[in-house]
């Protein structure tokens, strides 16, 4: 999106095509981590290993600020 690069991140798990966004803003990594608070729920093909995996994936990534889908905006 013209200068700005957003990568986007395979995290399976809560759903089979979930995925997230990462993004560098003013030096700060920014992760869009849509629904990886969950819940987990076998109507939607939930995977608990698969949702295990991406939630430490997401962690390694380091990010500074994590927007949430539900839950809001958390720093640090």
């Amino acid at each position: 999106m013209g200068e700005r690069q957003i990568e986007a991140v395979n995290i399976p798990g809560h759903s089979p095509g979930s995925v997230a966004y990462l993004t560098l803003s003013d030096g700060l990594k920014v992760l869009f981590g849509q629904d990886i608070h969950g819940p987990l729920n076998p109507v939607i093909l939930s995977n608990r290993e698969d949702y295990n995996k991406s939630l430490k994936l997401l962690v390694s990534l380091e990010a500074d600020i994590l927007c949430e889908g539900h839950y809001g905006v958390f720093y640090g």
